[in-house]
């Protein structure tokens, strides 16, 4: 079983699990207590069904009997096995307790050598949590092979996320492709000899040989049993071979190969697992009366979300510290600020090594189009990826040290009576809080909300408050069209106050017309005890989430940023090595275009070029201005091609929301992974954009402003 069209059949389900891990809890927590009992065929004990619909998919669970292994050696054991050999179910959940690991993944070891599509459950993290054990859930799917779900079945905690894995898993898009294999030490040799002769004789062929050959060794009488009813010679010398390893062994290998599989969990517990000290009651109580507190709550929580804010973007790319020097008169220093923050210098080493290539090239004689495909398209993307990096790092350590010090779930509870009348709860809050300086961080960052809608409306929400780039672009338009600072600053106040406000309102509108959701999730949030942040548990959350955005994202911004890179540089002449994008194909579809930026009053090719150009960093559309005006300054640029009041508010409004940029839009297509919803995201803000700036293009006709 497994792949094929979902929609069209029934998936088969097998929850498994250790006596007292839940996984009982987590079966009726999912069927919601509509099950069917019965009892196994030919015993007494019972067999509880149930069935669900998930995504329009029918699901079909099967609660396996509660078993320490898959050994067969009583009736609950040999049922579990019997099932997963016989019925071959879509997917293996296998539940363990996230505060017993060492006990509870013995069961899921010996799954994942019988069988391939398995899910770990890791149950009870609420109560892993205020123990102060950490787990690096990234780091155990990387070393098992296998979706890893944090879940709490009492509070339902990742229950839907557990159900998303078991969908894909079905799909077979999340499988691995062979059994895991863990090091038996001297009983390799044996398994190996015993695993070629079922293979040559075929005999066995329901289990994986290996492990086959491991329970052969270790004296599995049904196994046995079998392989003597279709071969009774390959019986005889598999127990000849057994006989063989225990002599030269001088130990039962039955006792090797348990004591493998504990060491190989010893392994995994010692990687993946950490320990941290809990604050004093005294100290928590009182932390909590701040945080937690109706008024002072949302103040603290504020406070804690901007300084993290501040920290994160002084340090990557100066900002907001470079704006705040440069309007107290400190240009030169608000230069080196930006200069030398961690982009800058990506920046300078990707502009230098750009230049060795170029001039390398250049000797070799290549001066044309592969040069500028190799140094603009190709390093110029790369560039743009690889200056994610440290933001990307930088904002998941600061939101690991939060959540894991216990601060982020009671920002959360802070502020989850505002979000809740617009159809979110209070983890919403920090994507908001982390758009002000990069979307990218934004839409990625709500991978830590639970609930499977609403980190789908947050995701194609969040692009909507104004990033640093469109704070740079608004701050220039401003500064062009109007004299006075005041003015200036009412400008810039406004884009921020709507898009605050565009924000929460879509928020609601989307959970009730796409979503068909009236009612904002309930926000089940464990509030851990306060401790000191473990700088193990943060390095394990900010590197598993970096990587799983360069995994996702980089191939297509890579792609997207050469496919523009080929329409600024290339026209119906062939390639422009004058570098006039005034006759490109950017330039083409923004003289096509122009009936529609007509429509927010400005009907000229050059501001469609440069919304084209901005699709790839919002600061393109500056640099596209002066490129055309042959202007330096962008703000001499836009008021050399006649920027106006009405005009720079249109053009503010219109640039704000048209579409994410380019590395957004791949960090939407990572965390939705459904094309409909980043098609939708897209439409939505073009949407918002005509309507915004045409609005008040027509107000200023109707008023005689134009």
């Amino acid at each position: 079983m497994g792949g094929g069209d979902l929609v069209a059949r029934e998936i088969l389900v097998a929850i498994a699990g250790s006596p007292n891990v839940g996984k009982s809890t987590l079966f009726n927590r999912i069927t919601g207590g509509d099950v069917h009992v019965a009892n196994w065929p030919g015993v007494t004990l019972t067999r509880t069904e149930g069935y669900i619909e998930h995504h329009n998919v029918k699901i079909r669970l099967v609660d396996l009997p509660g078993t320490y292994s898959f050994s067969a050696q009583d009736i609950g054991e040999l049922i579990a096995r019997e099932f997963l050999v016989r019925e071959k179910p879509d997917v293996l959940v296998v539940v363990v307790d996230a505060t017993s690991l060492e006990k509870s993944l013995y069961l899921a070891i010996m799954a994942m050598e019988l069988y391939e599509r398995v899910i770990l459950a890791v149950n009870m993290i609420d109560a892993a949590s205020k123990r102060g054990l950490r787990i690096d859930f990234q780091g155990l799917k990387s070393r098992l092979g296998v979706p890893v779900v944090p879940i709490s079945a009492l509070k339902g905690i990742g229950v839907g996320v557990l159900l998303d894995r078991i969908l894909e898993v079905a799909e077979g898009k999340t499988v691995r492709r062979e059994s895991l294999k863990i090091d038996y030490d001297g009983l390799e040799p044996y398994i190996y000899e015993i695993a070629r002769h079922l293979r040559i004789k075929g005999a066995l062929k329901d289990y994986p040989s290996r492990w086959a050959a491991i329970r052969l060794l270790e004296g599995d009488d049904k196994i046995f049993e079998e392989l003597n009813k279709v071969d009774h010679d390959l019986a005889d010398y598999v127990r000849s071979v057994r006989e063989r390893a225990e002599v030269e062994l001088g130990e039962d290998p039955e006792k090797i190969a348990i004591s493998s599989r504990y060491m190989f969990i010893d392994e995994l517990v010692k990687s993946y697992v950490a320990r941290v000290r809990l604050a004093t009651p005294g100290l928590s109580e009182r932390l909590d009366k701040v945080m937690l507190h109706p008024i002072f709550g949302p103040i603290a929580a504020t406070f804690v979300i901007l300084a993290t804010f501040f920290l994160i973007f002084v340090v990557n790319t100066g900002f907001p510290l470079n704006m705040i020097l440069e309007h107290l008169g400190y240009g030169e220093l608000a230069g080196l600020v930006e200069e030398y923050s961690l982009s800058g210098v990506l920046g300078l080493m990707f502009d230098w090594f750009s230049t060795i290539v170029e001039g390398w090239m250049n000797s070799l004689g290549y001066n044309g189009w592969l040069t500028s495909l190799i140094t603009e398209g190709l390093i110029g993307s790369l560039g743009t990826l690889i200056s994610f990096v440290p933001l990307l790092l930088m904002a998941y350590i600061f939101l690991g040290a939060m959540q894991d010090s216990g601060l982020f779930p009671r920002a959360a509870v802070a502020y989850d009576n505002l979000f809740r009348r617009f159809g979110l709860s209070g983890r919403a809050f920090f994507p908001a809080a982390l758009g002000m300086g990069c979307s990218v961080a934004a839409v990625v960052s709500t991978r830590g909300i639970d609930d499977d809608r609403e980190r789908m409306v947050t995701a194609m929400t969040s692009p909507l408050i104004p990033c640093q780039a469109r704070l740079l672009v608004l701050l220039t338009i401003a500064s062009a069209a109007f004299a006075n600072p005041l003015h200036q600053s009412i400008l810039t106040i406004s884009i921020y106050v709507l898009s605050f406000i565009l924000y929460l309102l879509t928020s609601k509108l989307l959970n009730k017309y796409l979503f068909k959701v009236e009612h904002a999730p309930d926000l089940l949030m464990e509030l851990p005890p306060y401790h000191r942040p473990s700088l193990r548990v943060i390095w394990w959350y900010a590197r598993s989430n970096t990587e799983h955005f360069l995994r996702r994202a980089g191939l297509l911004i890579l792609g997207l940023g050469i496919a523009t890179w080929y329409l600024l540089n290339f026209g119906p002449s062939g390639f422009l090595s004058d570098g006039n994008i005034a006759g490109s194909y950017a330039a083409m579809l923004g003289r096509l275009l122009v009936p529609i930026t007509g429509l927010i009053g400005l009907p000229d090719w050059r501001y469609a070029l440069a919304f084209e150009v901005g699709f790839v960093a919002k600061e393109g559309l500056l640099i596209t201005f002066s490129s055309i005006a042959g202007v330096p300054d962008p703000i001499e640029a836009l008021r050399s091609i006649g920027i106006t009041p009405v005009k720079a508010i249109s053009l503010a409004l219109a640039m704000n929301y048209y579409v994410p940029c380019l590395a957004t839009v791949a960090a939407l297509f990572t965390e939705l992974r459904i094309g409909k919803y980043v098609i939708i995201t897209i439409l939505m803000e073009l949407g918002l954009a005509l309507i915004t700036a045409s609005l008040v293009y027509r107000s200023a006709l109707f008023l005689g402003f134009m």
